[in-house]
Formats: C-alpha cells, structure tokens, sequence
C-alpha cells in the first residue's frame, strides 16, 4: 500500500456557482461498494485531466457506490459521458456504470 495522498479535505471552500456554465463534474452511480479513488482517476484520466475525485461513503440501499469526478474542462467531462455511460464495467459482472453531470446545488436552485 502506498501513502494516501489525497487527504486534507479543503474542497468546499469553492463558491457554488458553475464559471460560465462550464459543465465539468459528473455524477458516477452504481459502482462497487469498494471502489478506491485511484480506480477511477484511472478510468477517466483516459479522457482528460481530472482534477477531482470524490467517492461517497455509505451505501445505498442496493449496496452499490456512488462518486463524482470532476475535469479540468467540460469537453472532457462530456467525452466521459458519451463514452462511459451505461457502457462500461468497472469490474466485470457489476453491472455498467451511470455518468452524467452532477446537479449543482440540488432541485430547488433554479437560476431562472
């Protein structure tokens, strides 16, 4: 096992709001409940500069995890869309997993 290196926290002082309706992080739903951080650098470094993973702890109720992954720019973040969702497998036999850009801010924050 090597140092975990992402540790000390410091993400949410960033404001809320999206720069220039760049779209640059995604929501990654039914992975292994045991998914590490650096499986998914992996997977979606392939298709631009991540500069952010966050993996949810606690599980849902169907034990599966969920993540968010954020890029450096939103054509990388929608690159990782077209290719990876529902049709790729983490770990063969789980199952395909759901990207698609997190909702900023929930339901009731609406611009309009």
């Amino acid at each position: 096992g090597g140092k975990g290196g992402y540790g000390g926290g410091g993400y949410s002082s960033q404001p809320a709001q999206n720069h220039g309706g760049q779209r640059t992080k995604l929501f990654v739903g039914n992975l292994p409940s045991d998914i590490q951080q650096e499986a998914l650098r992996m997977v979606f470094g392939h298709y631009g500069n991540v500069t952010n993973v966050h993996v949810m702890q606690g599980k849902s109720k169907s034990g599966q995890c969920c993540a968010f992954v954020e890029y450096a720019a939103s054509v990388e973040a929608e690159t990782a869309i077209l290719t990876l969702h529902e049709k790729y497998e983490i770990r063969p036999g789980e199952g395909n997993i759901i990207v698609k850009y997190a909702s900023s801010g929930g339901p009731r924050s609406s611009p309009y």
